[in-house]
């Protein structure tokens, strides 16, 4: 069973966080605990029901599947562009970035990890290369292409959607991985998974062996993602879970209810 996670953003003001976290680690006597705000509480609502669904369907014991995960980078949110929208020590964005992520590395038979945005795993990578370190990734990179159960999967962090909701660039983008692995020699995915575009977007049959899938993210939107795409509220929240070479139940790609939702004042 495979399970690919991208864009979690920790550290952000709207994206994944538990229940309560510490600021300023870096010295005790300056360290606080900071409750979740109604977004992030949201957000770990669906995060633990997720990771509750994946273990039913992974099962115990003997009979129990294999349990492969992939982060497909920006596991933390960076200190970037000015924004206050953010815990502003990296040294906090990290441990609760293990805080989080180090139980689900740890039931999982291999994990693996991906790079991200510059802006949030920093320069040439280096926040993302120590988390996937202590999370004992078994390979990390800018791309992996991973054989699970007889399906090659390609993964990166930066793939491309429609900038409309009914619009895709999701066969154009197999398409272009499809040559790009022919000219190589190479035998094309049967999967391409990207993160970046916090949307789901998906080639569906365009391709008779190759399906290429824009991921959800676990950050909702923040004063930047208002100003670039204010016209629609939603970040799509969740993430995939492919067993037999199928996409399992997609609800658990797209959440419903967000805190965010578009909502009308009577006045």
């Amino acid at each position: 069973m495979l399970v690919v996670i991208s864009d979690t953003h920790i550290g952000g003001s709207t994206a994944l966080a538990t229940p309560e976290y510490t600021v300023h680690n870096r010295y005790d006597l300056e360290a606080q605990t900071i409750h979740a705000n109604r977004l992030q509480s949201w957000l770990w609502e669906c995060w633990s029901d997720f990771w509750s669904y994946v273990k039913e369907l992974q099962g115990k014991g003997k009979h129990a599947r294999r349990l492969i995960v992939v982060h497909c980078g920006d596991v933390i949110d960076g200190v970037h562009n000015g924004s206050t929208q953010l815990m502003p020590e990296i040294g906090d964005q990290m441990q609760l970035a293990l805080d989080i992520l180090q139980p689900i590395a740890g039931r999982a038979n291999a994990f693996f990890g991906i790079y991200g945005t510059g802006a949030h795993a920093g320069n040439e990578n280096v926040y993302e290369s120590q988390l996937y370190t202590e999370l004992g990734a078994q390979a990390y990179g800018h791309q992996l292409t991973l054989d699970i159960d007889g399906y090659l999967h390609s993964f990166q962090h930066h793939g491309r959607s429609g900038g409309r909701p009914w619009t895709s660039s999701a066969a154009g983008l197999a398409a272009e991985v499809m040559l790009d692995y022919a000219q190589r020699g190479q035998k094309p995915p049967n999967f391409i998974w990207t993160g970046h575009t916090h949307r789901c977007d998906d080639s569906g049959m365009k391709f008779q062996e190759t399906r290429a899938i824009s991921l959800p993210s676990w950050q909702l939107k923040s004063s930047f993602s208002w100003k670039v795409a204010g016209n629609s509220v939603r970040s799509d929240i969740g993430g995939a879970i492919v067993l037999d070479g199928h996409i399992i139940d997609s609800s658990h790609m797209r959440y419903m209810g967000q805190a965010d939702e578009r909502s009308t004042i009577k006045v």
